[in-house]
């Protein structure tokens, strides 16, 4: 089943993800982080899943190479 895209600012991403809005920018520096919509200017959206699946793969990241740190 294909999710139907989700976009919301960058103030209601951070929310959801408990982080600063800040830290998302930062995050936003990382290439592999998905690319916002910008419909105007002024305004960024990103789109939610594609967000949460790179937290996924992120926290995935971690989680194997502490791992790997342990044996």
């Amino acid at each position: 089943m294909v999710k139907e895209p989700l976009y919301k600012r960058p103030n209601e991403i951070a929310q959801m993800f408990s982080i600063g809005r800040a830290t998302l920018y930062k995050y936003a520096e990382d290439p592999e982080f998905p690319k916002p919509l910008k419909p105007s200017e002024k305004v960024t959206l990103w789109n939610v899943w594609e967000v949460e699946e790179y937290f996924k793969k992120k926290t995935k990241e971690v989680e194997n190479s502490s791992l790997k740190a342990k044996r």
